[in-house]
């Protein structure tokens, strides 16, 4: 596809050790060493004083500290990928987000477009149901940032190099069809936010939702040769999901405001899925403007 010929640049370095079983022996051995890691992070977490205290929180976030330790566990996925990335296919977690110049350029295009945008839908009155409420002072959520953007720039950053970075270019290195390269790894993202125990009848809409999210990432990483407009995108959506407006009691720790519902209420959370619909198409459609060369 003519749209996608700047992909090449993150899919030929790919190419030497695309090989299928390659692929999903890398996927298996992440997820093992992801878990292996996982309970050392734990275990070390426990030895800090007032864990006991923190851990009842971890399951709704709804402190700061939670969401932080949350957030940070995201460090033992990257470092699983990376040391596969060295083992099965000789190249560095760096060398996923393309070419250096290119992704802090279209970084900082997308972000200049992107941002504005959000402010605009963010300050569109919404019905009541969805209305937003002050979850903390401004003084009190300036004083979390230090901790919470650079977390957050971990979190965005290990799923995007995973996602689009090393199973979207490794794929497309071995399937030219769009329909491989971008779907299977959209899916599996949208497979692993699936959560049946807290949004219920409502689960699936969602996991659906950020599989569209996934898909917009895949579409821009294809684009611009580089993880930079996905990273972005990505940034700016978590920021307004974690920082700025969270559901009120579940994962609100880090957040300005609340809406005034929570996953259990499923007639609110069915009315807010078409606006974050929107949301995505929009910032995709803005994030493809910035890029456009």
């Amino acid at each position: 596809m003519a749209g996608y010929r700047l992909h090449e640049v993150l899919v030929a370095p790919a190419r030497p050790t695309a090989q299928l079983g390659r692929i999903i022996g890398g996927v298996v051995l992440i997820v093992f060493g992801f878990i292996a890691l996982n309970v050392l992070f734990f275990q070390i977490m426990r030895l800090f004083p007032g864990w006991s205290d923190l851990a009842p929180h971890l399951s709704d976030g709804t402190v700061p500290m939670a969401i932080w330790v949350l957030l940070l566990n995201f460090a033992p996925l990257l470092l699983s990928l990376a040391i596969v990335l060295h083992v099965l296919h000789s190249r560095s977690v760096v060398a996923l987000l393309g070419p250096r110049r290119l992704v802090l350029f279209d970084t900082r295009r997308v972000l200049r477009r992107a941002v504005p945008l959000y402010l605009v839908i963010f300050l569109i009155p919404l019905p009541d149901a969805l209305a937003v409420e002050w979850n903390m002072s401004l003084s009190a959520w300036l004083v979390l940032l230090p901790i919470s953007v650079p977390l957050l720039i971990l979190q965005v950053t290990t799923e995007e190099v995973l996602f689009r970075g090393y199973l979207q270019s490794h794929l497309a290195a071995r399937f030219s069809s769009p329909l491989v390269w971008m779907l299977v790894p959209s899916a599996l993202f949208a497979f692993l936010h699936y959560d049946l125990e807290t949004f219920g009848p409502n689960a699936l809409a969602l996991a659906g939702v950020t599989g569209l999210f996934a898909l917009a990432a895949a579409d821009l990483t294809a684009r611009a040769g580089n993880l930079g407009p996905a990273l972005a995108l990505h940034f700016i959506n978590n920021v307004v999901a974690l920082l700025v407006t969270s559901m009120d009691g579940y994962w609100d720790g880090l957040a300005l405001f609340t809406v005034p519902y929570d996953p259990s209420n499923v007639e609110a959370v069915q009315a807010s899925l078409p606006i974050e619909v929107l949301v995505i198409f929009c910032g995709w459609l803005v994030a493809r403007i910035a890029i456009r060369r």
